[in-house]
């Protein structure tokens, strides 16, 4: 099976698609096209994996092996700026310290209030 072969059928395997349903949508005569595909024995030409690029919401880059596909769905991953990471860090630390410094006046407070009484001298 060829890496182009391989990338059709896992982009049609995560898209829920069979066979017949991406032949109908690129038009084809039957199943047996995309399987020829999928096991290396004919290649789509660029203006087909241009179609499925865009059915499958990827790349002809993707497909062809040029660069690496998720291994799974995208919705599983979200992309993040490593500056915007690094603020969301902090400010979970901030939030953080101020609990601790609440959660120690609280203590505090309670402790204060366990103290017994002096008596007064008499």
């Amino acid at each position: 099976m060829s890496i182009v072969g391989e990338r059709i059928r896992k982009c049609r395997e995560l898209a829920g698609w069979n066979q017949h349903k991406l032949a109908k949508a690129l038009k084809k005569s039957g199943k047996a096209v995309i399987s020829n595909w999928e096991n290396g024995r004919n290649d789509p030409s660029l203006a087909e994996l241009r179609m499925m690029a865009e059915l499958f919401d990827t790349t002809v880059a993707q497909l062809v092996g040029e660069v690496p596909m998720f291994e799974e769905p995208r919705e599983q991953y979200i992309m993040i700026k490593k500056d915007d990471l690094i603020d969301l860090q902090r400010k979970a630390l901030e939030l953080e310290a101020d609990r601790i410094n609440t959660l120690k006046e609280q203590l505090e407070q309670a402790q204060k209030g366990d103290e017994p009484d002096e008596e007064p001298a008499s």
